[in-house]
């Protein structure tokens, strides 16, 4: 039976580890360490060129639409557009996208005509408003919310697929802090504050989910938002849950940054608290909240100093753990800061999620055994590797999670039980390499274009099953329909 070496060294380099574990530094990693270096994910070859005869130098091929993993790049009404978020059908999709000519604006894809289309009314970018997107949510073809600065949510209906959607929005009542020197539905750092060309990262602290049309939820700063229709059918927002702390510094901040219906009726929010420092920006702690039918609960928590996180009393320690020969089986704290950004539920009470950071931690919570066990996505490399921020996104799908980062997009078996023991992401042949356990199968795939790398971050994958994948981002939306 093989050994379960996670991470093999000699002992001489345990204290190294310990330390490494209790670092906030964006360029420290605990990804395990592969003879010959890591696999890039974008190994195979980018596209498949245009075979049409007679057209062009032949020296210099055609590039068509799709490359050779099937994923194709769809024409934007905009070249400069930034898709946000997405949410596909089986024959179309819509999507959020922002501009710094456009504002805030609302696309659909349609199978039939091959295009994005408009099917906003504008009204979202009046005077100050429009300035970034939130995250959007689907009911169905013809009803969706989506939301934008600041603070304001839109929700649309229409009567049928050829019929323009009619908008109305409301401004959330939102009650938190607010401060003279940043936004509080934005947060932002700089990842390199040693190098002042870098450019800083934001990410939006706005967003609405669902898990039917009576249970809609939205979410602003530190405040989530529940929808409530009267008795004469009007509607409102009303304040049902705030990321907060009685005891919190003055100087301490909280944001929502994402969420995720999980199983039955609970419903997931993750976020941050921490501190903002002037140079580097948020330098925050994961925070993850858990609604049900039985009422809010906090999963994860801790307050931020001295660039470490300290788990408050009641919720669940974030650990990572794993077993070196001669030594036994470790179980470690880990404190290091960071921001979770993305969400995917994998069972009742069980979600993953990914730090937002320059490499591919994840941590997978269960609350039944209540453990946030580190794991990593191994294999899977940006094409560019300089502070930048790797994974933006992890969506279920049908009985895999799939992942999108800069200029990637990687899928896995949803395996807990490896996950549970940090064996994470990875090929059958990393982990014979490692002498390990297996953990999560990777399957790799590539979104190179047209010969090319993709350098753009792709901010969110989705899909209806696994040959109807999205993957948007930054001047890119990509369409995968075969297997």
């Amino acid at each position: 039976m093989r050994r379960r070496v996670w991470l093999a060294f000699s002992a001489a380099t345990l204290a190294a580890l310990v330390a490494c574990a209790s670092s906030d530094e964006e360029g420290s990693s605990l990804e395990p360490v592969v003879d010959g270096g890591s696999t890039v994910i974008d190994d195979a070859g980018p596209g498949e060129p245009d075979a049409t005869p007679g057209k062009g130098d032949a020296s210099a091929p055609l590039w068509g639409p799709c490359n050779d993993h099937g994923w194709c790049e769809t024409e934007l009404p905009d070249p400069n557009l930034t898709f946000i978020d997405v949410r596909p059908f089986a024959d179309r999709a819509f999507a959020v996208a922002e501009s710094d000519t456009l504002g805030t604006k609302v696309l659909e894809w349609t199978e039939a005509t091959q295009a994005w289309v408009y099917v906003d009314d504008n009204s979202q970018n009046a005077y100050d408003s429009g300035a970034y997107a939130g995250k959007m949510f689907a009911l169905s073809e013809n009803e969706l919310y989506y939301t934008t600065a600041p603070g304001i949510v839109y929700h649309g209906k229409r009567v049928d697929p050829s019929s323009p959607f009619t908008w109305e929005s409301t401004r959330l009542p939102y009650s938190g802090p607010t401060f003279e020197d940043r936004d509080p539905g934005r947060a932002w750092r700089l990842d390199s504050p040693v190098s002042q060309m870098m450019p800083r990262t934001y990410k939006a602290a706005l967003g609405v989910t669902g898990t039917s049309a009576g249970d809609v939820y939205a979410w602003y700063g530190n405040r989530i938002f529940r929808r409530h229709v009267g008795g004469d059918g009007g509607t409102e927002w009303v304040s049902d849950f705030a990321s907060a702390d009685e005891e919190a510094g003055a100087n301490e901040s909280f944001y929502i940054f994402n969420a995720t219906p999980g199983e039955g009726d609970e419903i997931w929010f993750i976020g941050s608290r921490g501190v903002m420092h002037a140079e580097k920006g948020f330098q925050a702690c994961p925070t993850l909240y858990r609604k049900t039918s039985s009422g809010w609960s906090t999963v994860l928590d801790a307050t931020y100093a001295n660039d470490m996180c300290t788990s408050k009393p009641g919720a669940i320690p974030p650990t990572l753990v794993f077993t070196i020969p001669g030594f036994g089986t470790l179980n470690l704290p880990f404190t290091q800061a960071g921001w979770p950004t993305s969400i995917a539920s994998v069972g009742s009470g069980e979600i993953v999620f990914y730090l937002l950071r320059s490499d591919s931690i994840f941590f997978y919570v269960n609350t039944t055994s209540g453990v946030a066990r580190y794991n990593y996505a191994s294999e899977v490399e940006p094409p560019v590797q300089f502070h930048t921020p790797r994974v933006h996104s992890v969506e279920r799908v049908g009985d895999q999670l799939w992942a999108s980062g800069h200029g990637f997009v990687f899928g896995s078996e949803i395996k807990p039980s490896a996950w549970l023991v940090g064996l994470g992401i990875g090929s059958p042949e990393f982990y014979e390499q490692q002498e390990s356990d297996l953990g999560a199968e990777l399957e790799t795939t590539s979104v190179a274009m047209k010969g090319r790398f993709l350098d753009e971050p792709l901010y969110q994958v989705r899909g209806t099953s696994k040959n109807n994948l999205w993957a948007v981002g930054n001047r890119y939306a990509l369409h995968k329909k075969t297997p």
